[in-house]
């Protein structure tokens, strides 16, 4: 379960910087995802201040156990017992607009800076 401060990093990172990823074909284990996505949101959110940043691995794991129960990531197990996952794009786009008309907190602030601002603002200070 995601914390409030979580799910507004989601939240946030769904409804822009999300909507660029591209990954290669190939396959990746689950803790390279999330230092993946982990690193872009980050980036994504840095202006937040430094409470965002050190919860985003949090809310990229959680971002990453959401697409790959949506089928954005495929999961296979290799030889040696492991699990991969491999990004699959149109699932991925499909998974993110779910997210994105689902999300409430999305809803209500939109692509709007002054709005997310405000939303984080009340919760890190």
């Amino acid at each position: 379960m995601s914390t409030d401060l979580e799910s507004h990093i989601i939240a946030y990172y769904v409804q822009g910087a999300a909507t660029t990823l591209d990954i290669t074909g190939r396959f990746y284990p689950h803790g390279e995802l999330v230092m993946i996505i982990t690193d872009k949101i980050q980036v994504a959110t840095r202006k937040f201040g430094r409470k965002v940043g050190a919860a985003s691995r949090g809310a990229a794991a959680a971002f990453v156990d959401t697409m790959i129960a949506a089928g954005a990531w495929s999961t296979t197990t290799n030889d040696f017992g492991g699990t991969m996952h491999q990004f699959q794009g149109d699932a991925y786009k499909k998974a993110l607009a779910e997210m994105t008309a689902q999300d409430p907190l999305i809803t209500a602030n939109g692509s709007d800076a002054a709005l997310w601002e405000a939303s984080f603002a009340g919760l890190i200070n």
